[in-house]
Parts: structure tokens; C-alpha cells; sequence
């Protein structure tokens, strides 16, 4: 994979990457990839706060939580006393990151995007931000390793598997990603085709969509535990790919964050795919 340079914008200051200031002592995060950098760059010390999309690792409940990313509050933030703030594109509203700029808060935003690349460079800019590019770019090294591997096995098809992919927010929010969502990005990172063709974005669930998506497999994406409740879409239950047990349940931002934990969600997707055998058994 061919990396850019790490790149982030400081709000207020409008830089990209190269500037010089000091390592900040008291961090926010809002992204819970972001936050599962900062762990994984042993970095965590610096945290005293994250938002609410930031579950991962567990000892991130013993945080204050600041809100939602796309609902951040300049109060709440504030708050806190950071010395800095990294986040994404994602986070809102703009009046509030731009006045936690001018009361003195360092505010990082890095793109968001979906790509293998996208996610090893936010890596690279998170340690760049914190003062520790080497421990950056030794995770950089493991996680494209084990990227590269996943890719070189899925490679080894000769099929396309066809995946469903419903996002879950409680049974009166389900979702089916199409095309140009993180789903279909991670769908197509393993080399499978995303089972709904001309839907665009996460739409409202359609039962007569479901059905006729004829999937190999099944992928829930949860925002939390439990919030998919297969009693009530007997459509989904229906699918023979449910029915034979292809099917991945889990917590949408490890599917969905596109953080460290990418080679993970990327195998465990590979794993509810069906084999050979049972492509060809079940083609109509």
C-alpha cells in the first residue's frame, strides 16, 4: 500500500501535518477509532475524555464521556481543560470545534475515509500528533501485514461471494447499506460484492429488498448488543444464508470504524462467507 504523508488539519491555525507545538498532557478524542489509536499507541495516559462512539477498549467506560460526534458540545468539551482535541470530518457542529479553537483547544481533524490506506495513514497522523511516529509506524507495519494477508486469501476465489449487510440502531432503525457506506467498503476489501446493487448510502430496510438480495452470507452490524431482533424480520431469517448459519453479528464500529481492528473485522467477514461447495449448491 502506497502511504501519503500523515495529514490533519488544526482548526483555527488551518496547518497540515509538520507543524511544531507542544505533545499535548490532557487529550479528548471524538471517533472511537481515534481512541482505539491512541490505546494502541500506549498513548492512553494523555485521555481525559471521549465521545460516545468510543467503547473500545473497555477501559474506556471509566472515561467521561463529551457527547456525540456529530454533536459534540463546546461546554462539555470544554469542560475537561484539553490541551487538544482529535477527532474526524464526521464531528459537528463546526461552531463548536471552531470555538474550542479560540478558547485555546488544539482541535485535529483527519479525513474519513474507507480505504485500507485511509486507515493506516490516520495511524501515522494520530502518532505524529502525539509525538510518537514510531510507535505509529510499527502498528502501521503490523496491521498492513496482517491486511495484505486477509487479501492474499480471500485472492484465492474463484467466486464472488455476495454479502447482505444490515445496520442495526434498534429494531425501529434498521438500515441496509448500499454502495459509497463503510459497509460496502469493507465488503469489497475482502473481494466480495455487496448483495444490494442500486441503492446508494443506508436506506431504510426493505423486506421485499431482502428477500430478493439472495446473499451468501448475512452481516449485522450493531451500534450496541442486542439491538438486532431477528423475531421481528422473519425475511432476514428466511434467507438461506441465515438459515445455514452464515451469518456475523457484531459491534458496528469494529466492523465499520476502519481502525486498527480492520484486518479483524475484515476476517471475521471472510469467516461467515460459505465455501465452494455450497456456492455452487445454492446457485439458482
Amino acid at each position: 500500500m502506497r502511504l501519503r504523508w500523515p495529514l490533519f488539519i488544526l482548526i483555527g491555525l488551518s496547518l497540515a501535518s509538520g507543524s511544531v507545538f507542544a505533545e499535548p498532557s490532557r487529550l479528548v478524542t471524538a471517533d472511537g477509532a481515534i481512541t482505539e489509536i491512541v490505546y494502541r499507541l500506549g498513548q492512553e495516559s494523555r485521555l481525559v475524555g471521549v465521545d460516545t462512539t468510543s467503547g473500545y477498549p473497555e477501559q474506556t467506560a471509566e472515561l467521561p464521556k463529551v457527547g456525540y460526534l456529530r454533536a459534540l458540545p463546546f461546554e462539555g468539551v470544554l469542560a475537561l481543560k484539553p490541551d487538544m482535541l482529535i477527532t474526524s470530518e464526521q464531528a459537528a457542529p463546526a461552531r463548536n470545534l471552531e470555538r474550542l479553537a479560540r478558547a485555546g483547544v488544539r482541535v485535529a481533524q483527519l479525513p474519513s475515509r474507507w480505504t485500507a490506506e485511509a486507515a493506516l495513514e490516520r495511524i501515522l497522523s494520530v502518532g505524529e500528533l502525539l509525538g510518537a511516529a514510531e510507535e505509529a509506524q510499527a502498528l502501521v507495519s503490523g496491521v498492513e501485514a496482517d491486511i495484505r494477508r486477509i487479501q492474499q486469501n480471500t485472492g484465492n476465489r474463484d467466486y464472488q461471494p455476495r454479502i447482505l449487510f444490515i445496520l442495526a440502531a434498534g429494531n425501529h432503525s434498521v438500515m441496509l447499506a448500499g454502495s459509497e457506506t463503510a459497509a460496502n467498503a469493507l465488503v469489497e476489501l475482502i473481494g466480495a460484492e455487496n448483495a444490494l446493487q442500486g441503492i446508494k448510502g443506508y436506506k431504510p430496510a426493505n423486506r421485499e429488498a431482502i428477500l430478493a438480495s439472495r446473499p451468501d452470507a448475512v452481516v449485522i452490524a450493531e451500534s450496541t448488543p442486542g439491538q438486532f431482533d431477528i423475531a421481528g424480520w422473519p425475511e432476514v431469517e428466511r434467507l438461506e444464508a441465515w438459515q445455514s448459519g452464515h451469518r456475523l453479528v457484531a459491534d458496528s464500529m469494529f466492523l465499520l470504524g476502519f481502525g486498527p481492528r480492520l484486518p479483524e473485522a475484515m476476517a471475521a467477514l471472510n469467516d461467515a462467507l460459505p465455501g465452494q461447495r455450497e456456492i455452487a449448491a445454492n446457485d439458482p
